[in-house]
């Protein structure tokens, strides 16, 4: 997982990146700064799933994917907990120098996807 980051005046070009499964169906970049609506992430050749937002920098935001509806967060951030039990990854764009920081992050080892309930 990865997450690409181009600061901007006010707002800055977040690119996210999630490796997911090989039939993985959907997976669906949710977070607080649209108030959890969420937005499909497009399937790419590779096989990771991206989408690329504006997104207001001097804030700090929670995100998550839902991958085939199992929620998973990105272990390249810190983690928050939810209301519902589960967890949120932790996007700083709050601090100078957070979004440089994050866009330096290196992506993680490939890890399993989420075994998904037949």
């Amino acid at each position: 997982m990865a997450v690409e980051i181009v600061p901007k005046v006010k707002k800055a070009t977040v690119t996210f990146t999630t490796q997911a499964g090989d039939d993985t169906l959907q997976v669906i970049l949710k977070g607080d700064w649209d108030n959890w609506k969420g937005q499909e992430m497009k399937k790419n050749s590779d096989g990771t799933f991206s989408a690329k937002l504006s997104i207001d920098l001097g804030k700090s935001y929670q995100f998550g994917y839902l991958i085939d509806e199992i929620w998973t967060t990105d272990p390249d951030f810190p983690l928050a907990d939810s209301p519902f039990g589960t967890n949120n990854s932790i996007l700083d764009l709050a601090n100078p120098g957070a979004e440089k920081a994050v866009a330096e992050k290196k992506s993680a080892p490939k890890r399993k996807p989420p075994v998904r309930k037949r």
